[in-house]
């Protein structure tokens, strides 16, 4: 089972990859499921997983995968999870203010928190800087949760 992480679902580009692809994921019989706090309610996409609330995922116990770095901080505390993965959709951290090299070291060079890259030369970047990432996955491709599932 795959648990996708999330603050909030929204009409932006990695929540539609993420929906649509979680969506097709439901379709093969995989289970999975959406731990958020908020979907916005003119989401573009129907969403055929459960949502539940954010705090649930401190219970869950099979894969965890966030996309976004404040939430990876919440992975390190999920105790049970089977694997946690930050999928690092976008290279966003230069962007945050105020965030310093000590805040994403602690969870991407943690040892139980696996990376994610969206392609390739994401992924020689996110090696270069931090750690190898275990798997390269472009726009939440649902075929590649699917491998990740059957891997971990």
């Amino acid at each position: 089972m795959i648990g996708i992480l999330k603050t909030a679902i929204q009409n932006i580009d990695r929540d539609f990859f993420a929906i649509d692809n979680i969506n097709k994921l439901s379709e093969t019989g995989t289970t999975n499921c959406v731990f958020c706090d908020h979907v916005d309610p003119n989401f573009i996409l129907p969403i055929k997983t459960n949502i539940l609330q954010r705090t649930n995922c401190f219970n869950f116990k099979d894969i965890i995968i966030t996309d976004e770095l404040v939430r990876a901080q919440e992975l390190i505390n999920i105790t049970y999870a089977k694997s946690r993965f930050i999928y690092l959709y976008h290279l966003e951290w230069p962007q945050i203010n105020d965030l310093k090299f000590t805040h994403i070291k602690r969870v991407l060079l943690n040892d139980s928190i696996e990376l994610i890259a969206r392609s390739n030369p994401h992924a020689e970047l996110i090696e270069y800087l931090f750690k190898k990432p275990k798997y390269v996955m472009a726009e939440w491709d649902y075929t590649k949760l699917i491998e990740i599932n059957k891997n971990e």
